[in-house]
């Protein structure tokens, strides 16, 4: 390739739109030369001192900062790098350099300080010199970056063609990101790419080139720093050039985001939405009203889904390039926001249940696959019939959580989410269960059933012994969770009359009574578990056909497996509500309504494992 390229740099095009468009204006070029020439010296004179503080800065913020932005903290006479909250970290950092430019008001300082540094400018002063704060949020993981406008850029030392070029980037491995030819915008870039070291002619994307050249043909662009070429093509120009021939390439990509990024947008579009900015992240309501349905044509009852409020505030999320989702009204959560809600009407909340009338149906699949029980299982469950049984959508208000009747209509209530939730360790159990068996299960929720194998007891007197410690009698969502449990099943039976064998009938009472209503008692290895016959709730999703029987009080969720598992006396006909349970020596499910030979039982308790906050989540840009 000869040192002229074969197509037209930008002086081909007319004055007018060059002059426009596409070169520098002359003042902001002078200014950004100044200011070059300015940090040039600056590096060369660096005295010693500042040469350790930039290894001190990178000892001390090696974690938190990139080099780029320290190096541009140095470069420019920052003194020092501080917190922008000094209470929390994660509001991430900034710097305060003094510029040798005057300015003549607050508004020329930042346009003065906008020219020449690319991050957030926060504060300004004017005067003979400028002083410019700019924070530092977002972080260039891999070596060599230099972080501009919030993407990070890199160029290749080995040339390209503009094919092989792509390649290239792509190969540059930045975690969970995948490098591109960085695409060159027109509007300040440019000031820029002067501070990546190594630039001399390299490929870069121009989307918008054919609003800048009659007839480019298959020509590509590349942008020239020091390479610069004849005929007075300068440094800082965008040539054209055949795709064949080869250059470096600049390559880009965008940082993750993080909660100072996030706190940072969430405060400036405060001003002009309705946001509330609090310590854990930023809640804002769906740009529209929202209506759930509980039942459809010709009352068929409907099972109600939140798909579509994710999909509401994923599109508010995009306004601030980070995701976003409906708040879980888990109650940690609720405590969080419940001091930024308005007065004046209520939140719909991603939290739901699509039948049944206990409260501890509630559950929220959270956005990362996590499916968690909104209510804690415990002895002040109100599970009454007729409270909960219209409700399908949890709704926020100051004063606390409601359900959601039918036909509620209200925005949906959004959160800028920084924290994820997991499952702890299953507690230790009350001295009459063995250790507790913990199992994962789908949606990477983690269970916890506590097993009574020496004290039979009522249905009842099981359910009470449950709540004592904030379970319930257990269930089970797959035949490999039965399974886990079945096996760890181990009956004592205490001393009774006659042959102690387990089907022997117990001794009930210290009296030596072993009848209840005329009834002889037996336990024969039953063990009362969570489920009762008919179906209350999630009794429609397998066949459209309410089944026979239906795990309650969110213990579990698929009825699917305790409707096609084994049976023994499944099809009983009897009036009146019947209770699940399991029988070791024939591996079946049963059904019963007391009084019958097996009023007692032992009997499994089961919770989900305690939610705890995890590491504070980065939001993933859109």
């Amino acid at each position: 390739m000869s040192n002229l390229p074969k197509t037209l740099n930008w002086r081909s095009v007319s004055s007018d739109i060059g002059t426009t468009k596409v070169s520098l204006k002359a003042e902001n070029k002078r200014l950004r030369k100044q200011t070059m020439l300015f940090v040039v010296l600056f590096a060369l004179l660096l005295p010693v001192t500042q040469q350790a503080k930039l290894s001190d800065f990178i000892d001390t913020y090696v974690n938190d900062i990139d080099l780029s932005s320290m190096k541009t903290c140095v470069f420019l006479g920052g003194e020092s790098i501080d917190l922008v909250d000094p209470g929390d970290v994660d509001k991430g950092h900034k710097c305060t350099v003094d510029l040798p430019t005057v300015s003549d008001d607050e508004r020329h300082a930042k346009e003065v300080c906008s020219s020449r540094i690319p991050y957030y400018i926060t504060a300004v002063k004017h005067g003979k010199r400028t002083k410019c704060t700019f924070q530092i949020n977002l972080k260039c993981k891999n070596e060599g970056y230099q972080q501009i406008h919030g993407k990070c850029y890199k160029v290749t030392k080995a040339r390209f063609t503009w094919q092989d070029a792509q390649s290239a980037c792509h190969n540059e491995f930045v975690k969970d990101f995948k490098p591109q030819v960085a695409i060159y915008y027109y509007s300040g870039l440019q000031n820029y790419f002067w501070d990546i070291t190594g630039v001399y002619d390299a490929w870069v994307s121009v989307p918008e080139l054919k609003d800048y050249f009659e007839n480019p043909g298959n020509y590509k662009a590349f942008y020239v720093d020091a390479g610069a070429y004849k005929y007075d093509a300068r440094s800082g120009d965008l040539l054209l050039d055949d795709p064949n021939q080869k250059h470096q390439v600049l390559c880009e990509y965008t940082p993750p985001m993080t909660r100072a990024e996030m706190f940072y947008l969430a405060n400036v579009y405060s001003e002009i939405y309705p946001m509330e900015v609090f310590a854990g992240g930023a809640i804002i309501p769906s740009a529209n009203m929202d209506t759930i349905q509980q039942v459809g044509p010709f009352g068929k009852v409907e099972h109600f889904s939140t798909k579509v409020f994710d999909e509401k505030c994923l599109s508010i999320g995009r306004i601030f390039n980070v995701e976003s989702y409906p708040i879980t009204a888990l109650e940690e959560e609720f405590n969080d926001v419940k001091d930024h809600l308005t007065s004046q009407r209520f939140f719909l909340t991603n939290a739901y249940k699509n039948d049944g009338c206990h409260k501890g149906g509630y559950r929220q699949v959270n956005h990362d696959g996590k499916a968690f029980q909104v209510y804690k299982k415990g002895k002040n469950d109100n599970s009454q019939k007729g409270d909960f049984c219209d409700a399908h959508s949890f709704s926020l208000h100051q004063t606390g959580r409601y359900p959601t009747m039918a036909s509620a209509r209200a925005p949906v209530l959004c959160t800028l989410h920084t924290f994820n939730w997991n499952h702890g360790a299953c507690p230790a159990g009350p001295k009459w269960s063995s250790k507790p068996v913990t199992f994962k299960r789908a949606y990477n929720t983690v269970f916890c059933h506590y097993i009574n194998d020496n004290t039979p007891a009522t249905n009842h007197e099981a359910q009470k012994r449950c709540e004592e410690f904030g379970t319930g009698l257990t269930g089970f969502d797959s035949a490999e969770e039965f399974e886990a449990v079945r096996k760890e099943l181990k009956p004592q039976y205490p001393p009774g009359e006659g042959e102690y064998y387990p089907r022997t009938p117990y001794r009930l009472l210290s009296s030596g009574t072993r009848k209840v209503n005329g009834i002889s008692q037996q336990v024969d290895d039953h063990y009362w578990l969570g489920g009762v016959s008919p179906c209350e709730t999630h009794c429609f999703e397998r066949t459209g056909e309410r089944e026979i029987a239906g795990w309650n009080d969110a213990v579990a969720i698929n009825n699917s497996f305790l409707n096609t598992y084994n049976h023994n006396g499944w099809a009983w006909k009897i009036d009146g509500k019947q209770f699940v349970s399991f029988r070791t020596d024939n591996n079946a499910f049963h059904v019963h309504k007391p009084p019958n030979p097996y009023t007692y039982m032992f009997f499994v308790c089961g919770v989900s494992a305690p939610l705890e906050r995890s590491e504070k989540q980065r939001g993933k840009v859109q």
